[in-house]
């Protein structure tokens, strides 16, 4: 019995280690094109309680230009939440609307700064053509510190000439009991 566990438990973390991102993936080779610098203005807006229609309550509370940290240029989107308690859904979601052509676009990568002894699991989605058609990217656990995520985007090439939003998830299984904020900045494509 005890082998048996042994192997078990050798099975599940080999198999926790294959389908886990690292912190900070090596950022690809390519032409580099800013996306979002947050130096022209904020186009990014907090799912808020109006987004309950679509889900359990999002406990994001605003997307704000900051200057407390930037990894590029001056400014950078501040990304505020309620108390996570024990009965939160711990999820929040930030977006931009518009219509992008990013066509030839293999990698979307974006800096984030957590300032919080708090790790926040960070996801991306994409919403493409008249029939919002959507896809899940890559995701991270945001831990503490300064950090860069790649996010892959050959998935759907189709669908790059026409993307309409781009979301920013964070998806928390741990309780915190204040309101939390973490920041992104310098978010661009790699051709």
């Amino acid at each position: 019995m005890k082998k048996l566990f042994i192997i078990f438990t050798i099975f599940l973390l080999s198999m926790a280690a294959a389908f886990a991102q690292p912190a900070d993936p090596e950022i690809p080779e390519g032409t580099q094109e800013l996306f979002d610098g947050f130096e022209k203005g904020n186009y990014w807006i907090w799912a808020g309680f109006d987004w309950d229609q679509y889900g359990s309550h999002k406990i994001s509370t605003g997307a704000n230009i900051s200057r407390d940290w930037a990894s590029e240029g001056k400014h950078s989107l501040e990304m505020t939440m309620e108390v996570m308690d024990k009965d939160s859904s711990k999820s929040a979601i930030w977006f931009y609307d518009g219509t992008n052509d990013i066509s030839g676009a293999r990698y979307l990568v974006m800096d984030f700064y957590n300032p919080e002894n708090y790790v926040y699991n960070i996801n991306v989605v994409i919403q493409a053509t008249d029939g919002w058609n959507w896809w899940s990217l890559d995701h991270y656990n945001l831990y503490p510190g300064v950090h860069t995520f790649v996010f892959d985007l050959s998935a759907h090439p189709e669908r790059l000439n026409d993307v309409r939003r781009i979301s920013i998830n964070n998806d928390s299984g741990a309780v915190l009991m204040k309101e939390s904020h973490f920041y992104v900045d310098n978010i661009r494509i790699i051709k």
